[in-house]
């Protein structure tokens, strides 16, 4: 960071007689940080607002999406929760009676003494996740807890995005964090050529404002191809050309690619030569086999398959000629930008998306330079150095990758696991809803011996709990945030707008008071205010304005793009990986190649094809909606209205079904079924059908989901490196008479 003072500015209206105006931002894993405001009238929020500033590229205003705007709906709907509640029913019936906070901690502490001693703390699993995403009032206030417990078992992979921090650190090093690993949003007009590759801020927004600045860029001469499954909200505004793929093929197109640039000799030889390792024989480690390179592999010298575009072809869907086509433009138009998005890596091998994506990056010599990018959509700034609460370690050492959740609860031992589930404990999270296998996940949890949820409503997750505790939204507490995808350094304090709603409490409280009864020391020795002044210390220069005008905008980073002081002074600023370079050929993955126990990952991007499951000839992907943020506003009727839930199905493919535009159909595999009107449409690319993920299981008597649940058709896998597969997903549909 350079040394330009901190900008304190107060993004609302004046208030009017008798009302109050609050900046907060939503606390959710969202895509944006917003600004929305509160107003309040006699202790009640009445009306949401934004920034009201025009927009401009240097001091961008904070505009707020409809889900920003649907939070005055959400934090008075009817259907929240106000006070602790006790299971009476069978689990998952809903069935559920009110209870005292005293009676409801005790029996809490209890069965978490009980679980622990019984059967060892690894007994108790921590489904915690991003519902809450602030600084302190986030998931690390029941990772701090459970740890000072003794430990839990814990569900250890991003779910959105761990194909792509497991690629960033491969090829880029160590200490490459994935959301510092982009660049700024304002670099976006310095690009002659953008590929947006499964990425649509349009849809699931990824940094306030991207939209604008991709804007700017196409105003100044910016070419802008779209690769997608679907034309998207971003391709039908943005793009000069879409181009259909296949879901979960992508690295198959990439690797192509990287196959007609180097055939052609169009590699950017002398950056590769200086900051790349793996390219060519030339260039891979001592000790590394002979044919080791991405340029060996390509060539089909180890394998005897030339990695042609005519070869991806049949793999992606794509023609051979577009690929060619693409591949010529994306070396020749320098600079150029790559900008990929988490869907391609949510797939059975998707950390080969992403390293192929990365490896064409550093042969066109885009890596590090003004208008280029290293692969990555995420911004340059990172948490621009405001910390998060301190969660600890956790003393089991017990891991699990998230999208193994109803595997784990299966079968647990049996299975491989750390320890048979007993309880879970879940803050902010509801992953019965949003990890594969919805049916083997409440299935297994039936076996569960005890669960307790904090939530604001009663979530598919929740109605399975034995304690519902009434959590505080980010409305009813203070607490700072970081912008989402790590551009645009800024934060925001988020300042408490009313009082808690009837019996709520916030996270850390429950937890706080937990551990006095559970007898732990330590766990929260300060006040809310003390916290959020020590975790902000190291940036924030007045604090006290800070929270009174509601925004910061932090000095801009020196570089406006990832990897610049690398590039520009490798001497002085090596990359952090074994080699000092950006590397295609991984030295890590060399040394050890199967680094968490789940499948053997080759050091350079290679095509690893999945599976076929003939039975269902459509393949599935689930993208973001614009009425969610994953499940949470899924029980918002207002909202929901913005971007309906159905599924898309090509013209084609509703044909051959006998399937009409939005007629109720029946989405069907062998682990389940959901039913949605069908949207037929040309939007979408022939053998493929898309639902939007985050709509609430909600089963009839037989089981079967009734309201576009997506994750009751996904499958309980995993890649090597921890992603979750949920667009490796086949499927068929067929009309509900």
């Amino acid at each position: 960071m350079n040394r330009a003072r901190i900008v304190y500015e107060a993004p609302r209206v004046t208030a009017k007689p008798g009302e109050s105006v609050v900046t907060s931002t939503c606390g959710h894993n969202c895509g944006g940080r917003c600004a929305v405001n509160a107003h309040v009238r006699d202790g009640q929020i009445v009306k949401i607002s934004t920034d009201p500033r025009r927009w401009t590229p240097e001091m961008p205003p904070l505009h707020a999406c409809v889900r920003g705007f649907g939070q005055a709906e959400r934090v008075n709907h009817p259907d929240r929760l106000k006070h602790p509640l006790r299971r009476t029913g069978p689990r998952g019936s809903g069935q559920f009676e009110r209870i005292s906070w005293d009676e409801a901690l005790d029996e809490v502490a209890h069965q978490m003494l009980r679980v622990r001693d019984t059967h060892g703390p690894a007994a108790i699993l921590d489904c915690s996740r991003t519902g809450s995403l602030s600084t302190l009032h986030g998931r690390g206030v029941s990772q701090r807890f459970l740890h000072m417990f003794g430990g839990c078992t814990e569900l250890w992979s991003n779910l959105s995005a761990e194909a792509e921090i497991f690629a960033v650190k491969q090829t880029y090093g160590a200490k490459a964090e994935y959301k510092s690993a982009g660049r700024e949003p304002i670099d976006y007009v310095n690009s002659r050529l953008i590929v947006m590759w499964g990425w649509s801020p349009g849809d699931g927004t990824f940094g306030t404002g991207t939209m604008q600045y991709l804007k700017r860029a196409k105003h100044h001469g910016a070419r802008i191809v779209s690769v997608d499954p679907r034309v998207t909200r971003s391709s039908r505004q943005l793009a000069d050309e879409h181009v259909f793929i296949r879901p979960s093929t992508d690295a198959a197109a990439l690797i192509a690619m990287a196959y007609v640039i180097t055939s052609q000799g169009l590699q950017d030889q002398a950056y590769l030569d200086r900051y790349v390792l793996g390219f060519d024989e030339a260039h891979l480690p001592p000790g590394a086999p002979a044919g080791a390179s991405y340029r060996a592999y390509l060539m089909g010298e180890v394998d005897g398959v030339r990695k042609t575009p005519a070869w991806a072809e049949k793999i992606t869907g794509m023609p051979a000629a577009t690929l060619e086509r693409l591949a010529v433009e994306l070396a020749t138009s320098k600079p150029a930008a790559i900008q990929c998005g988490y869907a391609p890596g949510r797939t059975i091998h998707g950390e080969q998306f992403h390293r192929a994506a990365y490896a064409l990056a550093a042969m066109t010599g885009n890596v590090g330079i003004p208008g280029g990018n290293s692969g990555t959509s995420n911004g340059a700034t990172g948490r621009c150095g405001i910390r998060l609460l301190p969660a600890g370690t956790n003393p089991t050492g017990a891991r699990v990758a998230s999208s193994m959740l109803a595997d784990l609860l299966d079968r647990g031992r049996t299975g491989g696991y750390p320890a048979d589930i007993k309880m879970i404990y879940s803050v902010a999270g509801d992953l019965f809803n949003q990890v594969p296998n919805v049916a083997r996940i409440v299935a297994a949890a039936q076996r569960l011996e005890f669960m307790v949820v904090h939530d604001h409503f009663l979530t598919p997750t929740a109605r399975y709990a034995d304690i519902v505790l009434p959590a505080t939204t980010f409305w009813e507490r203070n607490d700072v945030h970081t912008p989402w995808a790590g551009a645009g350094h800024y934060a925001i304090f988020m300042k408490q707008a009313i009082e808690p709603m009837g019996e709520c409490r916030n996270d850390f409280d429950i937890c706080s008071e937990l551990s006095r009864r559970l007898g732990i020391t330590g766990y929260n020795d300060k006040t809310e205010e003390e916290w959020l002044r020590e975790l902000t210390g190291g940036v924030i220069d007045d604090f006290d304005t800070f929270r009174e005008r509601g925004l910061a905008r932090l000095p801009a980073p020196d570089d406006a793009v990832a990897f610049a002081r690398e590039i520009r002074d490798p001497e002085h600023h090596p990359f952090t990986t074994p080699s000092g370079k950006i590397e295609i050929y991984s030295m890590t993955l060399a040394a050890k190649p199967d680094p968490y126990g789940l499948g053997a990952i080759p050091p350079i991007p290679t095509w690893i094809e999945d599976e076929i499951d003939s039975r269902y000839p459509l393949r599935l992907v689930t993208p973001k909606s614009r009425a969610r943020t994953h499940s949470i506003h899924g029980n918002q009727p207002i909202l929901s209205r913005v971007d309906a839930d159905d599924v898309w199905i090509n013209t084609a493919d509703a044909i051959a079904r006998g399937i009409v535009d939005g007629q109720a159909v029946r989405v069907f595999n062998a682990r389940g079924a959901t039913r949605l009107p069908a949207r037929v449409t040309d939007r979408i690319a022939p053998g493929v059908v898309s639902i939007k993920e985050g709509a609430w299981f909600t089963p009839d008597a037989s089981g079967a989901d009734t309201r576009g649940c997506a994750n009751v058709l996904t499958a309980d896998r995993t890649s090597p490196a921890g992603a979750a597969p949920f667009n490796s997903c086949f499927v068929d549909v067929a009309p509900i008479a």
